[in-house]
């Protein structure tokens, strides 16, 4: 018979995350009856060109409503363990937590340790599922709460929620609705694991997808690709890091990029038109896409129209 996932009431809650997206979980459970006892998030980085220490998104939040933060570089150790058993949870939840946890801490609360996944796994396990079904242009993905093992992303499934992705949403507008629409899916979770529960279902690892973390050599565009891979990368990077190409030896981020036409060229990668008030037309594998918004090397976002006025792109001029 299988178990049913189910506990009368969760009245203590510790919480993992780190960036921007866990936030959005995080303020969602401090306003409910699920508010947290302890955050959990990793060590501050130094960043920009004077590697100033920065705190992360999750422990900015949690600092800011009065919860206590715990920021180890070792969330398995003795010491990490103790102070997390000693407010007694009874779940622990993960949210783009970035850190392996380890069987004794997954063992600490009676219902374990749960994980808000943006994506309906096993389809895109690992470290950026987002970004990956914009590369692949889905129309539909999903969000899914399992319950966390020792393999990544491959606990059984709690429960699960598809969203539906509109064509001309970026990586950034993607990973903000799914923040707030998982955020809203994992406290109907919870009411529902103290109501009925749920029987845990176990994933179909044949059918599992991995995704990687986004490299440095990932973001430029190869202009001898089809159109879609090339839009679905675009979408996929912006408006951070961004797709890149390079013209007259300066970067220049693509941030929004559209099909054109199926009309094919003998060279790809060549401004084949310029239109006024839209933007440039490039020549791709099987047509031509047009560029609408870019980012210019050291300058701020623009639409395409406006960086041509100052740029003066030329016909048949070659990017890359």
């Amino acid at each position: 018979m299988a178990k049913i996932y189910k506990l009368d009431e969760i009245r203590k809650v510790v919480f993992f995350g780190t960036p921007e997206f866990a936030v959005t979980s995080l303020e969602k459970l401090i306003k409910s009856k699920y508010k947290p006892c302890l955050i959990i998030t990793q060590p501050d980085k130094p960043k920009g060109r004077k590697q100033i220490l920065q705190p992360t998104p999750v422990k900015t939040s949690g600092l800011n409503h009065g919860v206590p933060v715990l920021q180890p570089s070792n969330v398995n150790s003795e010491a990490v363990l103790e102070k997390i058993s000693a407010v007694s949870p009874d779940i622990i939840i993960t949210v783009a937590y970035g850190g392996f946890l380890g069987k004794k801490l997954r063992k600490l609360a009676p219902l374990g340790c749960i994980n808000l996944h943006p994506s309906l796994l096993p389809q895109y396990r690992g470290a950026s599922p987002l970004q990956s079904a914009l590369f692949d242009n889905l129309q539909t993905s999903g969000v899914s709460i399992f319950k966390i093992v020792a393999a990544m992303d491959a606990g059984p499934i709690i429960n699960q929620k598809p969203i539906d992705i509109p064509a001309e949403m970026n990586f950034t507008e993607f990973s903000e609705y799914a923040a707030e629409i998982g955020a809203d899916f994992l406290l109907e979770t919870l009411e529902q694991i103290e109501n009925d529960g749920f029987t845990l279902e176990q994933q179909d690892n044949s059918k599992a997808t991995e995704t990687a973390k986004v490299e440095k050599e990932d973001l430029v565009i190869n202009w001898e690709t089809n159109c879609d891979v090339i839009i679905g990368k675009v979408r996929g990077l912006s408006e951070q890091p961004g797709a890149r190409t390079f013209r007259a030896g300066k970067v220049l981020q693509i941030l929004r990029a559209e099909k054109y036409s199926e009309q094919k060229h003998d060279t790809t990668g060549l401004i084949i038109q310029v239109i006024k008030n839209e933007g440039f037309v490039v020549s791709c594998a099987d047509g031509e896409v047009l560029v609408t918004e870019v980012k210019p090397e050291g300058k701020k976002n623009m639409s395409a129209h406006a960086y041509n006025l100052g740029a003066k792109l030329n016909e048949n001029e070659q990017l890359g």
